[in-house]
């Protein structure tokens, strides 16, 4: 049979409207007769059971996974106003996906990367191709706290191959960082983390879009807490970003959450600039009393070597890195492509003036899109799983 996929989406307001609508116009756009398999997301300001009602009412027996989102993305469809829902079905014979999922989080993110990372190990076969990990960014509601991607990642990857393409995706329902949900089938879950496993007659390829370039030479962080960068060689940290930003930028210190990035190489020091070889780590919030930077993962410790990341995504960039992931298919036929997109990527909050969003449509013109804004991004960076910030991590599915 061949492979189908469908994208929907909707944004009204009533959420079993909401999910009805968009399950329903994933079904005709597919055209779909047997549904194996739905991603399934919804906006921070919708009920999530009446949103599965809704999924249900056209998909009643198709397993399925998802969560909460900032935002979707589509073939044809951009929002992040909180009501956005975005349904995707799979029909096929040749591509499987498989469902694992794992509780509090919040404890310990590692062990709850270790108890998912044994599932997954016992279920990867010889056809395996791919993997997503969707996990909640928000420990609790009051006050915010983040659930790290760090060690949730190190713990996973000690239990599957290290040629297994992974991509994944932090859950968010606003930027207040309010309670995240996930989707298991009929089931609504908090502080999880599930994993896709996808295998088959296929493959899956993944690229990074950062958009982003050293403005700086190396500076040292001398001083951290966690995730609380206090200082900067010797100095308090927001002062010595204050003067790498020079006299005139005119950014104050307020401003510097969701807009000042720091950049780690994990290749050649002093080699020419390869993009692929970053990650890049976005600043949270700022401590003024402390004069420090606050960031989304805890893995900056004393003695790393980062740099002042300038943010400079063009809209040629784009397509010139999708080109590149199409021609990594070879002689596989794209069926599908996946964009998972911090939500600070989206045009007002991103800096620049266009929707980054907009450019991967265009660039895929003609291969279903289903997407979601995350609060963090994960692909491998070299042989490893590195949590990014300020990214897009697209996958591109394609058949043999």
């Amino acid at each position: 049979m061949e492979t189908k996929i469908g994208v929907g989406a909707s944004n009204q307001t009533n959420s079993f409207a909401a999910g009805k609508e968009a399950a329903s116009q994933a079904m005709k756009n597919g055209k779909i007769e047997r549904p194996d398999f739905a991603l399934i997301f919804c906006g921070g300001k919708h009920d999530p059971r009446e949103f599965l009602n809704g999924v249900n009412e056209i998909i009643p027996d198709t397993p399925k996974t998802g969560g909460s989102s900032f935002g979707i993305i589509t073939d044809e469809f951009i929002g992040y106003d909180g009501f956005e829902v975005g349904v995707t079905i799979f029909s096929s014979d040749k591509i499987r996906f498989e469902v694992f999922a794992e509780g509090d989080l919040n404890k310990d993110e590692y062990q709850a990367g270790m108890k998912l990372g044994k599932k997954l190990q016992s279920a990867i076969k010889d056809d395996a191709c791919g993997l997503w990990v969707f996990y909640d960014s928000s420990k609790q509601q009051n006050p915010p706290m983040l659930n790290f991607a760090t060690p949730l990642f190190a713990a996973i990857e000690q239990f599957i191959p290290e040629e297994l393409s992974v991509a994944g995706g932090g859950f968010l329902t606003d930027m207040m960082l309010s309670t995240c949900y996930q989707f298991v089938n009929n089931e609504i879950y908090s502080q999880h983390v599930v994993g896709i496993l996808i295998s088959g007659a296929c493959k899956m390829d993944t690229v990074i879009l950062h958009g982003c370039q050293p403005c700086s030479d190396y500076i040292t962080i001398t001083k951290v807490q966690g995730p609380v960068v206090l200082e900067i060689e010797n100095k308090p940290a927001l002062e010595v970003i204050d003067e790498l930003l020079g006299p005139d930028h005119g950014i104050s210190v307020k401003d510097f959450a969701m807009n000042v990035t720091l950049g780690v190489n994990r290749g050649d020091k002093f080699g020419d600039f390869q993009e692929k070889d970053y990650a890049n780590r976005l600043t949270l919030a700022v401590d003024e009393p402390n004069k420090a930077l606050v960031m989304f993962e805890p893995d900056l410790q004393d003695g790393a070597e980062v740099q002042l990341m300038r943010r400079n995504l063009e809209p040629d960039y784009v397509e010139e890195v999708i080109n590149g992931l199409k021609a990594q298919a070879g002689d596989s036929k794209p069926v599908f492509s996946f964009y998972i997109n911090c939500g600070g990527r989206a045009k007002p909050f991103s800096g620049v003036n266009f929707e980054d969003a907009e450019e991967v449509q265009k660039a895929l013109k003609g291969i279903p899109l289903s997407g979601f804004y995350s609060g963090v991004e994960a692909a491998r960076v070299g042989s490893n799983i590195q949590p990014l910030d300020w990214t897009g991590v697209l996958c591109l599915i394609s058949e043999d």
